[in-house]
């Protein structure tokens, strides 16, 4: 009978540790789990940041306003932030993830569409009087600071970079006093389309006025 008792007790102590040892790798589980959940939010924060300050920074430095579908997209992220920031513990994370990313591509893509419509016919003057100005290493700096900007995210040294170069870019296209029809020539000049017969007289008076004989070239094309 003793030896029953002392077996049923050791049965009852081994059932005992077994349990302590499920409820501990459980709590490991948990604890991995919540690892995880973490590290996918944060993670998902830190790619996001960035887009928030530059959406901050357009708003203010160039009216920028976003599609309806992607500020709904901002509040969902902002609301689910907050309330994880407030909670301490984060639900759905990889949810946040991906709308996290689809938000970034969207505001991208607004972005650049954005920027293009505003700048491109000032990129293009630049593209063009670069040919042809006394000091084409400042347009190419105007050129490659406005470029720097239409990329995401935004920084400030690239908008202060914006705003010199465009002060400056106003400047050189002012210099060059050059209407439609120039503008034209110089475009087909640029892209080696130009031809003697679009060199009329007004064009030819133009590049003495500008002193730019020896910069202008054409070059003959075989059309066979």
């Amino acid at each position: 009978m003793g030896c029953e008792n002392m077996l049923k007790e050791k049965i009852q102590s081994t059932i005992g540790l077994i349990e302590d040892v499920v409820d501990n790798r459980q709590k490991e589980n948990d604890n991995a789990n919540t690892d995880i959940r973490n590290s996918i939010f944060f993670d998902s924060f830190a790619n996001l940041k960035p887009s928030i300050i530059s959406y901050i920074l357009a708003r203010k430095n160039f009216n920028f306003t976003i599609q309806p579908h992607t500020v709904a997209t901002l509040q969902e992220l902002m609301n689910y932030s907050k309330i994880t920031f407030d909670n301490s513990k984060p639900v759905d994370p990889s949810s946040f993830n991906h709308k996290s990313r689809v938000f970034i591509n969207s505001i991208a893509k607004e972005w650049e569409t954005f920027y293009r419509t505003n700048n491109s016919d000032l990129i293009n003057g630049l593209n063009i009087i670069v040919l042809v100005h006394p000091t084409p290493n400042v347009v190419r700096s105007c050129i490659t600071a406005f470029n720097k900007c239409e990329k995401w995210p935004l920084t400030l040294e690239s908008i202060d970079s914006y705003k010199e170069a465009r002060q400056i870019a106003g400047v050189l296209l002012k210099e060059m006093r050059f209407d439609d029809e120039i503008r034209d020539f110089l475009t087909k000049v640029r892209d080696k389309k130009a031809t003697l017969t679009d060199i009329t007289p007004s064009i030819l008076e133009w590049i003495k006025t500008e002193n730019i004989a020896d910069k202008v070239s054409l070059s003959i094309r075989n059309t066979i």
